[in-house]
């Protein structure tokens, strides 16, 4: 499938030059200069209104690439081993959402009490727990903030996620020399799909503040629907460096994101299944040993 192109002139030298257009950025092969690209805004590809800047260089992001993979039990270990070749920085496309929540809700709410029971085997009193449930209903509202989403067809929200949170309170203004130099992606999602994504991290976030919110000492059968209002939607730059790691010739390379801002690094590491059999057999085999000590014990006891 071709990828469509569009012809940028360096303003260095001169030079044409033929960069794709999820590309914003590019670099003259000829003098090194690096261009940012100048097009009109359309809906589903808005001017950025913030970038967060690269706060981790590229040795940083190394390390800490190499201590993600040590540090990978479970792993294979030739991948465990593998170093990072190419690491590149990104400037990523992603919104920042932000919207009022208002929430009903329905709960189970346990309160637990204490009773003095007969205890026949003991033939004494026993203090016994019991729990009282009560039924609960209510209205919950708060100020979502700072949902950060991907726009890149390329990189999923779930290996955005992986690599958050980003400290929004080092957003600066968008300029084109704050990306000159560096890839800066294009969004390739539309906005509406990313709408939805913020939506549902929306939800989420206050389902899990609804669950702090419960009172009693349990709750279960939460039930909440929840509107959210006075929505903002941002197109920001968020700074990624993107590694993808060869570790066998017959296996696709393993991608993995860093936190440009903090240095987290997330994504999705296979594991080696020997290694599993081989510590499931050991903790079995530690068992079966354990049993015929005790056996032997009250043989010889």
């Amino acid at each position: 499938m071709a990828v469509a192109s569009l012809e940028v002139s360096c303003a260095a030298c001169g030079a044409r030059l033929i960069i794709a257009t999820t590309r914003r950025t590019a670099r003259c092969p000829y003098c090194d200069s690096p261009s940012v690209v100048d097009r009109p805004a359309t809906e589903d590809r808005p001017d950025p209104i913030f970038a967060i800047g690269f706060a981790v260089d590229r040795d940083q992001a190394r390390s800490a690439l190499r201590a993600y993979l040590q540090h990978r039990r479970w792993a294979p270990g030739a991948l465990r081993r593998a170093t990072a070749d190419k690491v590149e920085g990104v400037y990523l496309p992603s919104y920042l959402y932000s919207a009022v929540a208002s929430s009903g809700f329905t709960a189970q709410i346990g309160e637990n009490y204490t009773e003095l029971q007969f205890d026949p085997k003991r033939k004494r009193m026993r203090r016994v727990t019991k729990t009282e449930l009560r039924s609960l209903r209510g209205g919950h509202r708060c100020y979502v903030a700072d949902r950060f989403v991907t726009a890149s067809q390329g990189v999923a929200n779930s290996e955005l996620e992986a690599v958050e949170p980003f400290d929004p309170g080092d957003l600066r203004r968008y300029g084109p020399a704050l990306v000159s130099g560096w890839v800066s992606e294009e969004p390739s999602l539309g906005r509406e799909a990313c709408l939805e994504l913020a939506r549902a991290e929306a939800r989420d976030g206050v389902r899990v503040r609804l669950v702090g919110f419960m009172p009693g000492d349990s709750h279960h059968s939460l039930q909440c629907t929840t509107d959210l209002t006075d929505e903002a939607l941002d197109l920001v730059l968020l700074p990624v460096w993107v590694c993808s790691v060869r570790w066998r010739h017959d296996r696709p390379p393993v991608r993995l994101l860093v936190n440009g801002q903090t240095g987290a690094v997330g994504g999705e590491i296979p594991v080696s299944w020997a290694k599993i059999a081989a510590a499931v057999g050991a903790g079995l085999a530690l068992a079966g040993l354990g049993a015929l000590i005790g056996v032997l014990l009250g043989w010889f006891g």
